[in-house]
């Protein structure tokens, strides 16, 4: 006697997951965020434009943030081209530091 021939299974493609175990994983490998016992916040210094860049600058706001004391600092610009980190351009996180302080 012979088995019957069964229809073949649907193919998934090798990196589809169902939505469950895919989010699952997804929480699974990223780790909680790390709260610090003693948080240092960011020091925030709203410099003068036209005594460090010079008196015929078209910069409208210029901001020092470190992030820790110890630091290196990030200048930030606010000029014509909107607002910018002076090392890592607009998409730095310190920019929002220097736009939350001047407002």
């Amino acid at each position: 006697m012979t088995r019957p021939e069964r229809a073949p299974a649907p193919k998934r493609a090798k990196g589809a997951r169902t939505s469950a175990s895919a989010a699952a994983e997804a929480k699974a490998a990223t780790a909680p965020p790390q709260l610090d016992l003693f948080p240092v916040r960011p020091v925030v210094d709203v410099l003068d434009p036209r005594s460090v860049v010079g008196a015929q600058t078209g910069v409208e706001h210029l901001v020092r943030v470190r992030l820790r004391p110890n630091d290196a600092p990030h200048l930030i610009f606010h000029d014509r081209h909107g607002w910018y980190c002076e090392s890592h351009g607009p998409s730095c996180h310190t920019v929002q530091l220097a736009r939350d302080e001047i407002k």
